[in-house]
């Protein structure tokens, strides 16, 4: 295409206008920031535990469990919640995408006009009645006709566009991390709601044992008395012994149905919906932990992984306000045809067909201080989301520490309470051989037999807690979740200065 001296001269004109603005911009650079790439576990001895798996309670080789599990997944709103944030985000991400893509609008217009027209004048300097000259009006119908499509088209040629899809899939990666982080807390309700209700089967079994050694014991005790061979004190205890067991019993049965419907909320189902469960073997437990736990957790909790996209899209975004200092160039077409007849019924009729394509310019002369502004916005969310990453990465390390130092707490107090449940046991052996001997009566053994319950109900109680820290770190380590796709953010040493 050849241009004219004329035209060269505006195409130097708007060229060299253009380098001038864009020497205005801020010069791009990363931001200066400090992120925590350590997790210090304050010194906790570390095993050869194995991460959790995706699916980590399957580990307990439990199919009641797994329904359960299912079940939660599909009735969960917490879930479903976090799930249309994800799709919302990912959506974002698809209207950020078609701004780079040309667009073409149509036009479509049509108008039916009616025009009268009157005259009338006074001609200067003339006499009389030829001061006042009128024209009769005329009245005309018109009608026209007009179709017409505008091409446009941001060529993007400072990668404004680009930054905010970037943005927008941190956005949606971190949604994506919230969604995992939902999953997490769900599972671990899930499972703890059902090994509670596990453990407080097993005590209510032994509780009911121990009333009926009780009311066996009272038995013996009111035929001594009657027969005249005790005092009646030793009956009032007997009685009480027995009310206090009975008092247990109920507590703990209905701690049980407490127990099934904090389940079925967890859920978020009704009690008849969890069908018919039963009590189970209590699986192993370990206090072991994985020797790369602190630097794993970087990209296995939920909330660390949505934190570091919650950074890379700040970072997006920064450089998105910063290349608004920049022109936006893009492409333009336009094609039109317009029909004309000005006066219906005369055959008179008019036909216009224009097209024209070409860039257009636009720049920021003056904003008053609002891309400053943004540019300084942006910069605050970013530091606001390096802080709560650093402390999330810091909490997250307090947490695990914590539960496997209680791990180790309670396991050495199962220790004490295994000892002590194998010293009752064998006085309660030895009381029953007595007792098949005729050398002691009933009493005796049974007394033995209700305090071996309540070390066994002790013993079961610190399975319980055990069993609760156990998921507790499980959850602590981020569950089965694991990011592979976590950006490389920019080390504080190899950034650029202000």
């Amino acid at each position: 295409m050849l241009f004219d001296r004329h035209s060269r001269e505006w195409i130097i004109l708007i060229v060299a206008l253009l380098l001038a603005t864009s020497g205005c911009a801020p010069v791009r650079r990363p931001p200066s920031f400090a992120l925590r790439h350590v997790a210090p576990l304050a010194g906790i001895p570390q095993g050869n535990a194995a991460l959790p798996q995706p699916a980590w309670w399957k580990r307990y080789n439990d199919p009641q469990l797994d329904r359960l599990m299912d079940l939660a997944t599909q009735h969960s709103p917490d879930l479903q919640q976090a799930e249309a944030r994800y799709e919302a985000a990912e959506r974002a991400v698809d209207a950020q995408h078609a701004q780079l893509n040309p667009q073409v609008r149509g036009l479509l217009d049509s108008t039916h006009a009616y025009s009268k027209v009157g005259i009338h004048a006074q001609p200067s300097g003339a006499p009389g009645p030829l001061q006042n000259l009128d024209i009769s009006p005329k009245h005309s119908w018109s009608n026209s006709g007009l179709a017409a499509a505008l091409l446009t088209w941001d060529l993007d040629l400072w990668g404004k566009q680009k930054d905010a899809i970037a943005q927008a899939a941190g956005e949606a990666n971190a949604m994506r991390a919230d969604q995992a982080m939902a999953a997490n807390s769900l599972h671990y309700g899930v499972a703890k709601a059902y090994f509670d209700w596990q453990s407080m089967q097993t005590r209510v079994q032994l509780a009911r044992a121990s009333t009926a050694a009780a009311s066996q014991f009272l038995s013996l005790e009111q035929v001594r008395v009657k027969a005249g061979l005790d005092d009646p004190q030793q009956l009032d205890r007997a009685d009480a012994q027995l009310a206090d067991q009975r008092r247990s019993q109920a507590m703990l049965e209905g701690q049980s149905a407490l127990n099934l419907a904090q389940l079925a909320a967890v859920i978020g189902v009704s009690e008849r919906e969890l069908g018919e469960l039963k009590a189970q073997p209590w699986p192993h437990i370990d206090a072991d932990i994985p020797p790369d736990a602190s630097l794993a957790l970087l990209a296995r909790r939920p909330d660390i992984v949505a934190n570091r996209w919650e950074i890379e899209a700040s970072i997006q975004g920064i450089d998105e306000a910063r290349a608004a200092y920049y022109p936006d160039v893009s492409l333009m077409g336009l094609g039109a045809f317009l029909r004309l007849y000005p006066n219906l019924g005369s055959g008179t009729h008019a036909n216009i067909a224009l097209g024209s394509i070409g860039p257009s310019f636009s720049l920021p002369i003056f904003s008053g201080g609002r891309l400053k502004a943004q540019v300084e916005i942006n910069q605050a969310q970013l530091d606001t989301a390096v802080a709560s990453y650093n402390h999330t990465v810091v909490q997250a390390a307090h947490d695990v520490a914590e539960q496997v130092l209680t791990l180790q707490q309670i396991q050495a107090v199962q220790v004490q309470t295994d000892q002590q449940l194998a010293d009752v046991g064998r006085q309660n052996d030895r009381a029953d051989r007595r007792r098949q001997r005729g050398l002691d009566d009933d009493r005796t053994w049974l007394g033995l037999q209700l305090q071996l319950n309540q070390v066994r109900d002790s013993q079961l109680q610190i399975a319980d807690q055990l069993m609760s820290t156990h998921l507790a770190l499980i959850y602590a380590l981020g569950g089965g979740y694991r990011d592979t796709s976590l950006p490389s953010l920019p080390s504080t040493s190899s950034q650029a200065s202000r």
